[in-house]
């Protein structure tokens, strides 16, 4: 017996991606657009009154938007039977393993190409995981160097996410980070390590990418997670 048209929902805020998604739907005979949704209140509204088998969700939403993250957690809690796959500019192996951790069934970076979405919507529409050849390889390597952040961290006294995404970042950016919740400017950090305005400031910059950070208020929310590092430069 023929497999009923799966249903897929799209939530993210790029209108091209959107619309290149939908197109690419439309040339598959058992995926169908259920709904494309720039903003979690019309997704959430969406799923109140309509069954849907796949997400699709942007980790990266706009700054009103909550994170992706905390967007999958809430999912799982409301919606536990919505098979959810990320699709993200961020192509980071520890926020990928982050997501899989909170119940994601797969992950596509946006430089892949799209067939590589179209394969991952089938296998995480047959009850299946999905990663990329090159993701996987990613994450062993991450896996692999792992230990060699704990000389940097004390991983007892850090929350598992924020503990997990801190190892992405090098020792010199988690101690502009550090200096800077500490209450120093970007030019007071530079005179202090005798290094350029410019240089403190992108390596500031970098980290709150890494750590999937928007703005200082976000970082600020994280202060106390980073009162036990040991830094040594």
């Amino acid at each position: 017996m023929k497999q009923d048209t799966w249903q897929v929902a799209v939530l993210d805020d790029h209108p091209l991606i959107s619309k290149a998604i939908q197109y690419r739907l439309s040339q598959e005979a058992d995926l169908a657009l259920a709904g494309s949704f720039s903003q979690r209140q019309q997704l959430m509204a969406f799923l109140r009154s309509n069954s849907v088998d796949v997400l699709v969700l942007d980790y990266l939403l706009g700054e009103d938007e909550l994170d992706g993250l905390q967007m999958v957690k809430q999912l799982r809690v409301q919606y536990p039977q919505l098979k959810i796959l990320v699709s993200s500019s961020v192509e980071k192996p520890a926020i990928v393993k982050l997501l899989l951790k909170a119940g994601v069934h797969g992950f596509v970076g946006k430089s892949q190409d799209q067939e590589v979405l179209i394969k991952a919507l089938y296998e995480v529409c047959r009850n299946k995981h999905f990663l990329s050849a090159e993701m996987l390889l990613e994450m062993d390597k991450f896996e692999e160097n792992d230990r060699e952040m704990h000389d940097y961290l004390l991983p007892r006294e850090l929350g598992d996410d924020i503990a997990l995404l801190l190892r992405e970042l090098s020792p010199r950016e988690l101690e502009v980070i550090r200096c800077y919740l500490d209450g120093l400017s970007v030019t007071q950090i530079a005179g202090k390590y005798a290094r350029s305005r410019k240089t403190i400031s992108g390596q500031k910059q970098t980290a709150l990418r890494k750590l999937g950070l928007r703005s200082d208020l976000e970082l600020f929310k994280y202060k106390e997670h980073f009162s036990g590092l040991a830094v040594h430069l």
